[in-house]
C-alpha cells in the first residue's frame, strides 16, 4: 500500500472545497422543488384554465382576488398583468379577504400565503396558488408547477369538491392530480 502525504495547509484547503462543492450538491437537489412558474405565464395559464370550469364559462366577466402582503407586490403586479383583459381584479391584503370573498368566484394566493385559503370552501370559491405544495396538501385547489422545465397545472379533487368548483375532463386529462 502505498501513501502519499500531503502538506497540512494542501489538506485544509481540499477539505473546505470538497465541503463548498457538497454544499451546493445538496442544496441543488434538495431546493429544486422551490422553482415556481412565474406570475405572468401562471396569469395567463389560469385564464385558460377558468374557460374549462363549468361554472364560470357561464360567467362572461369572471371576478378574481388576489390576495398578496407587501413583500410581493412585483410578483402582484406581474400576475395582474399577465392575466387575460375580461377579467376583473382586486388585489387585497389577506386581512381583508374575509370581507371581500362574497363578490369573487375565484382567488389567487400569492407564495406563502394559503392560511386564509379555508374561507374559499367556506363560500363555494375557486382557490389558486403558485405553490404546489398547497395544492398536493389539500390547502388550495389549483396551482402551478414547473415539471421537466415547463410549466403543468396541477389540481386537488378533493379541496375542488369542497368549493363545489367542477372542471371538463379535458383539462383534469392533462393535469396533475391530487385527492
Amino acid at each position: 500500500m502505498i501513501t502519499c502525504k500531503l502538506p497540512h495547509n494542501l489538506l485544509f484547503i481540499l477539505k473546505r472545497v470538497l465541503c463548498v462543492l457538497l454544499f451546493f450538491c445538496i442544496e441543488n437537489s434538495l431546493f429544486a422543488q422551490t422553482v415556481q412558474v412565474p406570475e405572468n405565464i401562471q396569469a395567463a395559464l389560469l385564464s385558460k384554465v377558468l374557460k374549462f370550469n363549468q361554472d364560470l364559462q357561464k360567467t362572461a366577466n369572471i371576478k378574481i382576488l388576489v390576495v398578496y402582503n407587501k413583500n410581493l407586490e412585483i410578483n402582484r403586479d406581474n400576475f395582474i398583468n399577465g392575466l387575460d383583459e375580461s377579467i376583473s381584479v382586486k388585489a387585497i391584503k389577506p386581512i381583508e379577504l374575509e370581507k371581500n370573498i362574497s363578490d369573487y368566484k375565484v382567488v389567487y394566493f400569492m407564495s406563502g400565503l394559503n392560511k386564509e385559503a379555508i374561507l374559499c370552501k367556506k363560500h363555494k370559491v375557486l382557490s389558486v396558488t403558485g405553490t404546489n405544495q398547497y395544492v398536493e396538501n389539500g390547502e388550495i385547489s389549483l396551482g402551478f408547477k414547473v415539471e421537466n422545465n415547463k410549466p403543468r397545472i396541477v389540481m386537488n379533487l378533493t379541496s375542488l369538491e369542497k368549493e363545489e368548483q367542477f372542471f371538463s375532463s379535458d383539462i383534469l386529462r392533462i393535469s396533475k392530480i391530487f385527492k
